[in-house]
């Protein structure tokens, strides 16, 4: 069983990448192209050098035994030994060395899982419930629409270059636990006149700018997922802003135009793709294969809490669901054996991963609850403690993401001892959220928590310290989310005692309310602000130096370590990479040790800065020089005054000392075409002339024989942005994906296909632009 089909082309693009890996080890990439190369195969860098994370696809969260068993053997053969539960229904394998990656992602390929697209500006990995199919009182299950929707997705050559990273959830029921108005594209399970289909919800996200998500389309029928996934992905595609990465998310695209021309803009790339190719939903049967496992019974008071804290009757009869609260989201090679060992009894429908970084257990026959109970005793979890314990949520914070402020995994470990001892009834507050993220970035998903904190730094006497905002109050039903309102901040070491007193104060008093954010706006919301005053007073470092020293780290607060987002690595990076160089080496001109070098190497980030933006991607020095003059001097974006000057890169570095000011004015020209490009890559220059009126143009021929994709289609697409509406250019392509995938992404933004035909091994396509 597999819960998504990766498309053939993958083992060509990891290929790809081993040839990126070895180019990069040999100091042939620059890191931040390397940087944008990786992370779109989801591997990310760790606050140590050289140390990556991967990020693994599970569509629908789904897991099958074999898929965990593969994964835990990898971690501990090659990563930290842990495989890690995300809050984004994925799993992760950290601390690998860079000589052991494609080692691990060949091994995770072989079970059928895919790292590409965990990062980058790609479709992201597809969330519903985990308790989707199985719960009774649900809509329908929507397994299989984020199953299909996932394969068709990562099959498409587009999905890998959009302006930003693109989310998909659904959810089984008006509840919507998977939280569609946070995301870019929500779909909620709905019946109308006994048809199944969805709302659909558009444009929310999270992040340090949360926004929710609006609403799209009442109601849809099931058979047009795909068609309204391939509109939204289509204008986004066309109207994102692929320049300013803090505001290239499709939640800023709404904001930009507004609700009336964003509708627009989606009903005519709708109209383009409705009624057209639904997806082919997969057989997905929640049931139990037959087994000769001895039943085990097993009674007590022990047996009968953990039932009633994490045991669901699923809607299937005798059949039940049982959640694993992991310790942190962590479960190692020995564990993940025992528990895959106990699976493989019931099935390969037997796992899902959940948003709280917990494992849910699938169709367990009820007579084998006991056996399953045993079998969890041997795990390292928190099964014996109450679900709010269990649900608690952190992301990794900076014990390995390079943007993480504080480290919100000790944080939930030191709230945990607090708790644990306490006598309070946590089995009252089963489904309280309270959520932790180590900076503002919303990993921890602390928006959507009822009690929630996200990382700051504080300051005493020029002395920092970790600490954290206090957020509270969020709501979650379609249609009606709130996201929670920061209140205060607080001291990373006081929280655990906060932590303890206001929930005391909340359980002793929540019979009083009809629900929790009655309880906040009475006196919960003061409540806050009153305890956290209380612990204002920060401690001088002289006499607490612990204080400064956050759980878990053996190190003082310090931001050195700060580093960079690797999530939205990509085209961008690699300018600023040569803008930010090209302005050091001006300010030093002329009194530089060696002018003929420094000049040089000015001409070169000069010509390579705006390569990218044209889908050109040069493999020597000289071919920097030659493709910046053919793209950029030769279209006259540059004056062509300074062709003679590019030429010069050719030669040695002393012929250009007599021409350093006009080397200087090149550069700054290239700075100002930069500035002056819109957000879908056009320059100035580009604009005018398409403004101009149309002159009818000979057809141009493109070769693309030899380029894989998703280049090709790239390729192909900035073709096509020269050109004006009604004009034809002709591809050549390579036989197999280039063929089967170019066409059909052309024709989905709406393009015509003119002429197809096979010449000798290779494609003629003749394309006619929209």
């Amino acid at each position: 069983m597999r819960f998504y089909d990766n498309p053939p082309v993958l083992a060509e693009e990891q290929a790809l990448f081993v040839h990126d890996l070895v180019d990069y080890s040999l100091g042939k990439i620059d890191p931040t192209k390397f940087k944008a190369i990786r992370v779109a195969h989801g591997v990310y860098e760790q606050r140590q050098d050289h140390t990556y994370m991967i990020r693994i696809r599970c569509a629908a969260g789904g897991l099958t035994p074999e898929q965990l068993r593969k994964a835990a053997e990898l971690a501990d053969d090659y990563g930290g030994g842990e495989v890690h539960f995300t809050t984004r229904q994925e799993i992760q394998v950290h601390n690998v060395t860079i000589e052991n990656l494609m080692t691990v992602i060949e091994g995770l390929r072989s079970v059928g899982l895919s790292t590409r697209g965990g990062g980058g500006n790609t479709i992201r990995n597809i969330l519903t419930p985990s308790h989707s199919g199985i719960r009774p009182g649900d809509v329908f299950d929507v397994d299989p629409y984020a199953m299909a929707l996932t394969t068709r997705l990562i099959h498409e050559p587009d999905s890998w270059n959009l302006p930003r990273k693109f989310k998909i959830a659904f959810s089984t029921a008006p509840d919507d636990v998977s939280f569609t108005q946070t995301t870019c594209l929500g779909f909620v399970a709905k019946m109308n006149n006994n048809q199944k289909g969805f709302e659909v919800y558009c444009s929310g996200g999270m992040g340090a700018k949360p926004m929710l998500g609006h609403l799209l389309l009442d109601w849809v029928p099931d058979t047009e997922v795909y068609a309204v996934t391939r509109a939204i992905k289509t204008m986004f595609d066309k109207h994102g802003n692929r320049r300013n990465r803090n505001q290239n998310r499709i939640k800023f695209l709404w904001k930009k135009i507004g609700e009336e021309e964003f509708k627009q803009l989606f009903h005519n790339e709708y109209a383009l793709v409705q009624g057209k190719d639904p997806l082919v939903l997969p057989e997905l049967i929640n049931t139990a294969k037959a087994t000769d496992l001895a039943v085990e019974l097993v009674t007590g008071e022990a047996f009968e809490n953990w039932k009633n804290r994490y045991v669901m009757e699923q809607s299937q009869p005798e059949l039940s669901s049982i959640l694993i609260p992991l310790k942190l989201g962590d479960i190692y090679k020995h564990h993940a054996d025992i528990l895959c060992n106990f699976l493989d009894h019931f099935g390969a429908n037997t796992m899902r991963c959940e948003r709280a970084q917990n494992i849910r257990l699938r169709n367990i026959p009820n007579a084998y609850l006991g056996n399953a109970y045993r079998m969890i005793q041997q795990l390292d979890t928190l099964s014996e403690e109450p679900a709010f314990i269990g649900r608690m949520m952190n992301c990794t914070g900076a014990q390995t993401c390079k943007l993480g402020i504080c480290l919100p995994r000790g944080l939930s470990k030191a709230i945990q001892k607090r708790l644990i001892v306490s006598d309070l009834d946590f089995d009252a507050i089963a489904d309280f959220r309270l959520n932790m993220s180590g900076c503002p970035n919303t990993c921890g998903m602390h928006h959507i928590a009822q009690l929630g904190f996200f990382g700051k730094v504080g300051r005493k006497d020029g002395n920092l310290y970790p600490a954290y905002n206090v957020l509270a109050g969020a709501k979650i039903a379609a249609g009606k989310t709130e996201y929670a309102q920061r209140v205060t901040d607080i001291a990373a070491h006081s929280i655990p005692e906060f932590v303890y007193q206001f929930l005391y104060d909340y359980i002793a008093k929540k019979d009083q309310y009809a629900a929790y954010n009655d309880y906040l706006d009475s006196e919960g919301f003061d409540l806050i602000k009153t305890l956290c005053d209380q612990y204002r007073d920060v401690p001088a470092y002289s006499e607490d130096a612990g204080f400064y020293t956050d759980f878990g780290s053996k190190k003082r607060l310090s931001l050195e370590q700060l580093g960079t987002a690797e999530c939205s690595a990509g085209m961008f990076d690699m300018i600023d990479v040569d803008q930010k160089t090209m302005k050091k080496i001006m300010k030093t001109l002329p009194d530089t040790a060696s002018l003929p070098d420094a000049l040089h190497t000015l001409l070169f980030h000069t010509s390579r800065m705006l390569l990218v933006t044209r889908g050109l991607d040069p493999k020597t020095d000289k071919d920097v020089f030659k493709l910046f003059e053919k793209h950029f001097v030769q279209t006259e974006l540059v004056d062509k005054e300074y062709s003679a000057l590019v030429q010069l890169g050719l030669g040695p570095a002393a012929a250009l000392v007599p021409h350093a000011d006009a080397l200087v004015a090149l550069a700054n020209s290239v700075i100002a075409l930069y500035k002056g490009m819109d957000d879908s890559l056009k320059f100035k220059f580009d604009a005018q002339a398409a403004a101009t009126p149309a002159i009818k143009k000979a057809m141009v021929q493109h070769d693309f024989r030899g380029v894989s994709c998703p280049m090709n289609f790239v390729k192909t697409k900035l073709a096509l942005e020269g050109l004006q509406s009604g004009d034809i250019v002709a591809v050549l392509l390579d036989d197999g994906e280039p063929i089967q995938n170019v066409p059909n992404s052309v024709q989905q933004e709406g393009h015509t296909i003119v002429k197809q035909e096979k010449v000798e091994t290779h494609w003629l396509v003749q394309i006619r632009k929209a």
